[in-house]
């Protein structure tokens, strides 16, 4: 664990450092590692501190560039992107799995390392390989119109913590 997270931190700066646009990153690690300890769970962070205005996320205090300001607290410019895409993303949906999954199955990000895969566009249970959406249909009761919902989500986690592009 601490050897990934070593690996994480010197490809993210080495990737600064030579100005190479893209390298792999489990953003929801970084922010675990590196935000939570201050601002808690970044889907909470974003659904209670910051407000999307015109597309854009605003903070309480930076309204103006929040993403400028995201670049110069302690994740530099290389994160910021994708952070910046991740908490958009969460403070516009609802937070449908925290509500009917979180309690057995911990978080999304940690849901979808654990149990998640992406095959050919489609996320699926790594261990019984049917795609979430058909398995949602008899687990969690979830209603119709929910289940998608929380597809998207898991399939949106799962590429942030599998091979978000770092910007």
């Amino acid at each position: 664990m601490l050897l990934r997270r070593l690996t994480m931190v010197m490809q993210v700066a080495a990737a600064a450092m030579l100005g190479l646009p893209a390298i792999a990153a489990d953003i929801h690690d970084f922010w675990d590692r590196r935000c939570a300890e201050c601002h808690g769970h970044a889907a909470a962070f974003a659904r209670g501190h910051l407000v999307v205005v015109d597309g854009k996320l605003q903070g309480t205090h930076h309204k103006q560039d929040l993403k400028r300001f995201m670049g110069q607290h302690e994740m530099g410019p290389a994160l910021v992107g994708d952070i910046y895409a991740m908490l958009l993303a969460q403070a516009v949906s609802a937070p449908l799995y925290q509500q009917k999954c979180a309690a057995c199955h911990d978080t999304a990000a940690k849901f979808a390392r654990a149990s998640l895969i992406l095959r050919d566009g489609v996320i699926v249970g790594k261990s019984n390989r049917l795609p979430l959406a058909e398995y949602l249909q008899r687990h969690g009761r979830l209603k119709p119109e929910e289940i998608g919902v929380v597809v998207d989500a898991l399939t949106r986690v799962h590429r942030e913590i599998d091979g978000a592009t770092v910007r």
